[in-house]
């Protein structure tokens, strides 16, 4: 196998590029899924609530003038094409979450390699720009499955954003750089890493931001950490599903939810709405895309629209084969 690939050995001299003038610009991400399939049943089907969703999301952002990466679910592209075209459509970028959201050590190389290619034609097709970048579904990069970045990397990917610098049961790689870094791979090609955000606390990463972390700390805490990552010259990323934004969404589920994992899940959702909205006044947010440019990590994404979209009747959802 493959030899998997190594931090650039700038990993400990990052230097903000951002101008420390305005407010620095922090990424704003959203992995649009339907809970039930990505959480509960792999099998489930994929449902409107997720279209529902993510148009709320949709007028916040455009309502507080922000624009955030998409990490979009290959089978929610599938039955929800106009949905994807839309969110571009608002000027929002359009990234992978893969096809199917089984989980990167769930799959074999090759097994992975597909899935992520067939999300990223089912996504350039709708859009007509090329996909730069990925996250995997349940941040499942960890110390085990470090090969995947090498098969982003094959893809012409340009960023991951699927690493978490924290201890936890089922995710995490706690001694990754928390900065935005390039990675190096065979060949020559080059990765940048994009991790989820964490405090430094003594020697620990604890994380603040994103998902249940949203729904369980404070708002205060919340920009309290913000402004730290900015005294420390990082770039905050903030992550979110479109379903955390429904807290009634498990009442108007079709399947009994264990009450273990609705509480797990469901706790607090209904503060995610608000401390999300008070967030995007009080910050700069847009694609990671763009902070990744900021930071001089990316060049001009202009460059990047070199394709022609396809009619959302006419996509070709062929097998591949191995």
């Amino acid at each position: 196998m493959a030899k998997s690939p190594r931090l650039a050995p700038n990993r400990l001299r990052f230097q903000s590029q951002q101008s420390t003038e305005v407010e620095p610009l922090n990424a704003m991400s959203i992995d649009v899924e339907d809970w039930c399939q990505s959480t509960f049943d792999r099998n489930a089907p994929i449902t409107s609530r997720v279209y529902d969703n993510t148009m709320r999301l949709l007028e916040l952002l455009a309502r507080r003038k922000t624009t955030a990466t998409f990490f979009v679910l290959g089978l929610v592209a599938e039955k929800f094409p106009r949905l994807i075209q839309e969110i571009y459509g608002q000027g929002h970028e359009i990234a992978s979450h893969g096809y199917s959201h089984q989980p990167i050590f769930k799959q074999s190389r090759q097994e992975f390699t597909l899935d992520v290619q067939r999300s990223l034609e089912l996504l350039e097709s709708l859009t007509g720009c090329k996909i730069l970048g990925y996250r995997a579904p349940d941040f499942s990069i960890n110390s085990t499955t470090l090969w995947a970045l090498e098969v982003l990397q094959e893809l012409n990917l340009l960023y991951d954003s699927s690493i978490f610098p924290v201890h936890n049961p089922r995710y995490g790689i706690p001694d990754w750089p928390r900065p935005p870094l390039p990675v190096d791979g065979n060949g020559g090609k080059r990765l940048i890493e994009f991790p989820i955000s964490t405090l430094r606390l003594g020697c620990v990463n604890i994380p603040f931001i994103g998902g249940g972390h949203t729904r369980l700390w404070p708002a205060w805490f919340i920009a309290w950490g913000i402004r730290r990552l900015h005294r420390e010259g990082l770039p905050a990323m903030i992550y979110m599903h479109p379903y955390e934004i429904n807290p009634d969404e498990f009442d108007a589920l079709e399947v009994k939810i264990p009450f273990k994992q609705k509480f797990h899940q469901g706790l607090n959702r209904r503060t995610v709405y608000g401390k999300t909205e008070r967030l995007l006044e009080k910050f700069r947010f847009g694609p990671i895309r763009d902070v990744l440019t900021v930071q001089k990590l990316l060049p001009d994404p202009s460059i990047m629209k070199d394709k022609t979209p396809t009619s959302d009747f006419q996509i070709s959802l062929r097998p591949h084969r191995g």
